[in-house]
């Protein structure tokens, strides 16, 4: 419940600075606010649950963390060094839709969310987008990252 209080919050601040600022700068505050907000969540996760340095640790902080809260996803192992979480279903996204406002180009946001949550856990982790808005995506398929942990 405070994972879907907090994402209110954000949704709800997003669509304000959308709607009196444009989406180029809500998109440019949220690429400020959300990798700061992430670092500290997932520094205060990884002290609380003593997570470490590897891939599970990622995983389990990406998963107790709020950064994909606003949705359903999927998350898998590809290998001991790789993992992937596909969003597929953003209730941001859906509900600009639904208010016929359009997508919001996050790729920007997503990509500083991700590598500062990412950072945290291991300095050496990479994070690559293989797809967000603005880019076309399948209707079933809002994004999808792809997390690495050298071993």
């Amino acid at each position: 419940m405070l994972q879907k209080n907090w994402w209110n919050l954000q949704n709800n601040h997003m669509l304000y600075i959308n709607n009196e600022y444009g989406e180029e700068a809500a998109v440019k505050s949220d690429s400020h606010v959300f990798p700061a907000n992430a670092t500290v969540q997932v520094y205060r996760l990884k002290k609380m649950f003593n997570l470490k340095d590897d891939l599970q640790s990622l995983m389990d902080a990406m998963v107790l963390s709020t950064i994909f809260a606003n949705g359903d996803y999927e998350i898998w192992k590809i290998d001991e060094k790789r993992f992937r979480i596909k969003v597929t279903n953003c209730y941001q996204q859906v509900r600009r839709l639904e208010d016929g406002i359009g997508e919001l180009a996050c790729k920007p946001a997503g990509i500083a969310i991700c590598e500062a949550a990412a950072k945290v856990i291991n300095p050496a982790a990479e994070v690559k987008c293989l797809v967000c808005p603005p880019d076309e995506h399948p209707d079933h398929v809002w994004c999808e990252w792809e997390f690495g942990v050298p071993r």
